[in-house]
């Protein structure tokens, strides 16, 4: 059996499908900037300026160097814990275009189930465990290991530049998210494996004792 984990917020209700495209808002989350590609990240943010594409991009998790450009911003640390730094980072999620994460390691990523229930598509590098999570197409696209920032750059602006396109993308996100990436179903799918584990045994074991 395989049961993807859940997003670590609140069940958002506010989130926005038919969402403002006149600047694409990039964020990155992680703590490590080198393992997970903050370097990619910033390259496709400078990539698509460099194009004329209006775009942002919001770092969450660490300090990288040398990035104070118009454009970035960049929240060290947010703690879930405190409600003032939980609420900072659901009003980033709920204005988000991309979550964009070329991770070098990633045994799942619950930053994706998180981005999802924002109906926000990830991008990000197919290693690991980041495929479990990223159903391609259907709430983000993975690229390979070896993917430039042009190419995350590339790959954002094709999937940004149909809004219907974009939106509909948004909506299978969320829908992902709603299907199976939450703790409730999660908690739904573990019982019935639970109990019809305990249905086996007794069928297999019952009339021997």
């Amino acid at each position: 059996h395989v049961v993807e984990f859940g997003a670590n917020i609140p069940h958002p209700c506010d989130y926005q499908i038919d969402i403002d495209t006149s600047v694409c808002n990039l964020v990155f989350i992680g703590r490590n900037w080198e393992k997970k590609g903050g370097d990619k990240a910033l390259g496709a943010f400078r990539e698509l300026k460099s194009k004329g594409m209006n775009c942002t991009l919001t770092i969450i998790g660490c300090k990288p160097p040398c990035v104070e450009e118009e454009g970035i911003v960049v929240y060290p640390f947010l703690d879930k814990a405190n409600p003032i730094h939980l609420s900072k980072i659901c009003d980033i999620l709920r204005t988000a275009h991309f979550l964009v994460l070329p991770t070098l390691f990633d045994a799942f990523g619950i930053v994706f189930c998180e981005a999802s229930a924002y109906g926000v598509p990830s991008v990000a590098a197919n290693v690991q465990g980041t495929s479990q999570p990223i159903s391609e197409g259907r709430n983000g696209f993975l690229l390979p290991p070896t993917a430039t920032a042009a190419d995350y750059a590339r790959k954002i602006q094709a999937a940004f530049a149909d809004r219907d396109k974009y939106i509909a993308l948004r909506k299978s996100s969320r829908e992902e998210y709603e299907m199976r990436l939450n703790w409730d179903v999660w908690a739904k799918k573990v019982n019935c494996i639970l109990e019809q584990t305990l249905i086996n045994y007794r069928n297999a074991y019952g009339r021997q004792q």
